[in-house]
C-alpha cells in the first residue's frame, strides 16, 4: 500500500505531529506539508521524506493578514491544487490538508479538530481581538467555510481523534466520524520520583490559559504560607513568529514576576520535558475546550496524577478519584492541589492506576493496526 499524508505545519512537538511521525514510520509514507522546520519538531522527522510545497506567489498575501489567517491561506491554496500521483490512499491530518481531497480520491482524514478558528474557539478569540482584527478574521473564517464546506462532503473516511471532536465534526461539518484515540509512547516515560511541584507543559499559547494554574496555585500557597518548598513548574514551546503568541508569553511572565515558586521554561528538548514529568508530584492542564489533549496521557505514563478542566477530552480520559480529577473553578483546582499535597500514598496509587489505562487503551499498535484496516479497505476501491 502507498500512503501519503498531508499536513499543512510541521514546527512544534505536537500530538498532532506524533500522530504524523508515527503513521509516516510505520507505512513509510511521504510527507507534504506548507511549512517544515526541523529543529521545532521531532528529529525523526529527519529520517523520512518529507516535501515542502512550493508557496510561488502566494507568499505575497499583503501583510495585512495577521500570520496566523496569512498562513492558513497559503497552505489552503497549496492543498485545494496538489494533485499527487502513483498512491493508494491519501491521508489528512491537520486542516487545511483535508482539501487535497478536491484533487485526490481515497481519502482518511484523521481530524485533530474542526478548525478552532472558524468553530469551536471562534466567539471566544473573536471577543479578544479589536475591531480591525475581527473584521479580518471574520472574512477569512467565510472564506473557509466556502472550502471546507466543498471538501468534506466527499473523503471517504473521518477519524476523530476523541468522543469531543466526534461531537464537533458532526455539529459543525455534518459528518460521521470513527473515533479513533492517539496514544502514547508510554516506555519513553518514567517516574523517578513525587517531588513538591506541579507540571503544567503546553505550547505557549492563550488558549491552554496558563493563567487559571498560576492563580490556582497562588490561592494553594496562600492556604500553606508555613509551607515554601511547594512549586509550579510551566514549560512549553513559543512560536516567536506569531505575534500574540509572542504577547501572551510576555503577560504570563509579567504575572509570574514576583512569584518566585513558579518558572517558566521555553523550547524544552522532549528528553527535558520528559524528566520533569518524571520527578513531578502531579500534572496541571487546563485549556479552553481541548479537542484531546495529549498531556493527559504522558502524566499518567509517568505515574503522575491529573488535575484537568472539566471541559472538551479530557473528560474522556481523567476519572474522578481514580488517576485524577477534573476541575470547574481556580478555586476547585486550588482545593485539588492541597488535597493531594496532604495525601502521597493516594497521588502514587492514582498514578499507578493513569499507567495502568495508557498501557491498556492508548497503544501505538491498536492505533496503527485499525488504521491500516481502514487504509486496505480504501486501497482496494477502484
Amino acid at each position: 500500500m502507498r500512503l501519503a499524508i498531508v499536513h499543512p505545519f510541521l514546527h512544534t512537538h505536537g500530538g498532532a505531529e506524533k500522530v504524523v511521525l508515527k503513521i509516516a514510520e510505520k507505512f513509510d509514507a511521504k510527507i507534504y506539508c506548507s511549512d517544515y522546520v526541523p529543529e521545532k519538531t521531532y528529529k525523526e522527522f529527519e529520517e523520512l521524506d518529507v516535501e515542502v510545497l512550493p508557496k510561488g506567489a502566494l507568499k505575497y498575501i499583503p501583510r495585512i493578514l495577521p500570520k496566523r489567517a496569512r498562513d492558513a491561506a497559503i497552505a489552503g491554496r497549496q492543498f485545494w491544487n496538489l494533485k499527487l500521483d502513483d498512491y493508494d490512499v491519501v491521508n489528512a491530518q491537520g486542516t487545511p490538508s483535508e482539501w487535497a481531497r478536491r484533487r485526490n480520491p481515497r481519502m482518511i482524514w484523521y481530524c485533530h479538530s474542526p478548525n478552532r478558528e472558524a468553530f469551536v474557539l471562534y466567539r471566544w478569540r473573536q471577543a479578544r481581538r479589536n475591531p480591525l482584527e475581527r473584521m479580518l478574521y471574520w472574512s477569512f473564517v467565510q472564506a473557509y467555510k466556502h472550502y471546507e464546506f466543498k471538501t468534506v462532503p466527499q473523503i471517504e473516511h473521518i477519524f476523530a481523534n476523541s468522543r469531543t471532536t466526534q461531537e464537533r465534526i458532526k455539529k459543525y461539518l455534518g459528518r460521521e466520524s470513527e473515533v479513533l484515540h492517539p496514544a502514547v509512547d508510554y516506555d519513553d516515560f518514567e517516574c523517578n520520583d513525587y517531588g513538591p511541584y506541579f507540571f503544567y507543559p503546553s505550547r505557549i499559547v492563550p488558549e491552554k490559559r496558563f493563567e487559571l494554574a498560576v492563580d490556582a496555585f497562588r490561592k494553594f500557597k496562600q492556604r500553606r504560607p508555613k509551607e515554601g518548598r511547594w512549586k509550579l513548574v510551566l514549560a512549553g514551546a513559543l512560536h516567536s513568529g506569531i505575534a500574540h503568541h509572542v504577547a501572551y508569553y510576555e503577560k504570563l511572565k509579567e504575572k509570574i514576576a514576583r512569584m518566585p515558586d513558579v518558572e517558566l521554561e521555553l523550547n524544552l528538548s522532549v528528553k527535558e520535558i520528559h524528566k520533569l514529568y518524571a520527578k513531578c508530584y502531579a500534572v496541571v492542564y487546563t485549556p479552553v475546550h481541548e479537542d484531546f489533549g495529549i498531556v493527559p496521557l504522558e502524566g499518567f505514563a509517568s505515574r503522575k496524577p491529573v488535575l484537568a478542566w472539566n471541559e472538551g477530552g479530557p473528560r474522556e480520559i481523567v476519572e474522578r478519584g481514580k488517576n485524577g480529577y477534573l476541575v470547574n473553578s481556580v478555586d476547585e483546582l486550588a482545593g485539588r492541589m492541597a488535597y493531594l499535597a496532604d495525601r502521597p500514598e493516594l497521588t502514587e496509587e492514582m498514578g499507578k492506576d493513569g499507567r495502568k489505562r495508557v498501557k491498556k487503551e492508548f497503544s501505538w499498535k491498536h492505533f496503527l493496526k485499525r488504521f491500516k484496516q481502514v487504509c486496505k479497505k480504501l486501497s482496494e476501491q477502484d
